[in-house]
């Protein structure tokens, strides 16, 4: 999600009223939720999951986690609005990352090449004023808790956060390897806060027996604490105390990194506790899994957004090689003939 709060260098939608077949497991921020209501008024999705694994072991119990266990009958609608939020949130980060590299990567070379175009000096002005502005990262804060808050509700959806969680963390670890090869290594980004916050989501809820209304008030405390003690210890931090010089919890909060830097920086204090306290409100508000605004969503006028919303996690993995890809096109086609500028 680009450069975060914690940043130490920059490195078919199916309307509400049709139904449509269930999806396997989401990924990411929740993309595939599935908002499948009961088989019957009297057997509850907690209710089936709980008949379900009544009388198996521990490895049976796991695997069955990580396959999602039984569908449960009844059709499967999707809630448009939080494939919208996502969509949009995803599409404001690829525009963050597209100005970055516009006014730090590649507009120099074009000047350099080009000293006569004295409007590319402008581009580059202007897209360095955005960057450094106090609305971009104010409004950047403000998307990654939005994000964070629908990546906790759509863990109430999933119907196995086991692998959700597990597939984010593996994409994770690729882009942690595929950046530390180009020298702006991404070592605990948004979405490693996100495979963990989804992990740690599944375990309270297999502590609780999937009992979904104590999982919820647990994920609301734990969201809560984790938050006030960030709070603590960041004034602390900023009133010169020090509590470690070890660089190996970087990844646990901001005050605990000893200068470790990483492109894409969201440790899991505090930002783990917007996804839990997510989570909680994903209960209290899609109990019924049913969208809040059926009405506003009645049309397609949010399709475009929610498309993208849907493949958020593609998005987030390939964006940067699309917007490089297609910058240094333009730069070997118009401003630098012959040099891709980031090769």
């Amino acid at each position: 999600m680009g450069k975060g709060k914690y940043s130490h260098k920059k490195g078919g939608i199916t309307p509400d009223n049709e139904s449509a077949p269930q999806k396997d497991a989401q990924v990411f921020a929740g993309e595939n939720q599935e908002n499948t209501p009961p088989s019957s008024p009297g057997v509850t999705a907690e209710s089936t999951e709980s008949a379900a694994s009544a009388g198996t072991g521990i490895g049976e119990r796991i695997a069955a986690a990580f396959r999602g266990g039984d569908k449960l009958r009844g059709s499967s609608r999707r809630i448009w609005e939080l494939d919208f939020i996502r969509g949009v949130c995803v599409l404001l980060m690829v525009f963050d990352h597209f100005i970055y590299d516009i006014g730090y990567i590649f507009s120099p070379a074009w000047i350099r090449a080009n000293p006569d175009m004295e409007w590319l000096e402008y581009i580059r002005d202007a897209a360095r004023e955005y960057w450094n502005s106090s609305f971009h990262t104010d409004s950047q804060h403000v998307v990654v808790w939005i994000f964070c808050f629908v990546c906790g509700i759509s863990c109430y959806f999933s119907r196995s956060n086991l692998k959700r969680g597990i597939m984010a963390a593996v994409f994770a670890m690729l882009i942690t390897l595929v950046t530390s090869q180009l020298g702006m290594t991404i070592r605990f980004g948004i979405l490693h806060m996100f495979a963990f916050a989804i992990l740690l989501w599944w375990l309270i809820d297999t502590v609780c027996r999937h009992k979904k209304l104590r999982t919820a008030v647990v994920s609301l405390v734990l969201g809560i604490a984790i938050i006030a003690i960030d709070y603590g210890f960041s004034s602390a931090y900023e009133n010169g105390m020090r509590f470690t010089i070890d660089k190996t919890w970087f990844f646990v909060a901001d005050w605990l990194n000893a200068g470790v830097s990483s492109s894409d920086y969201y440790p899991i204090f505090p930002s783990v506790g917007y996804v839990l306290i997510g989570s909680f409100f994903g209960y209290l508000l899609y109990n019924k899994r049913r969208s809040l605004f059926p009405r506003l969503g009645r049309y397609s006028w949010h399709a475009p957004f929610d498309f993208w919303g849907r493949i958020a996690l593609w998005v987030y993995v390939l964006h940067q090689v699309v917007v490089a890809a297609i910058l240094a096109l333009i730069s070997i086609l118009i401003f630098t003939p012959g040099d891709f500028v980031i090769i």
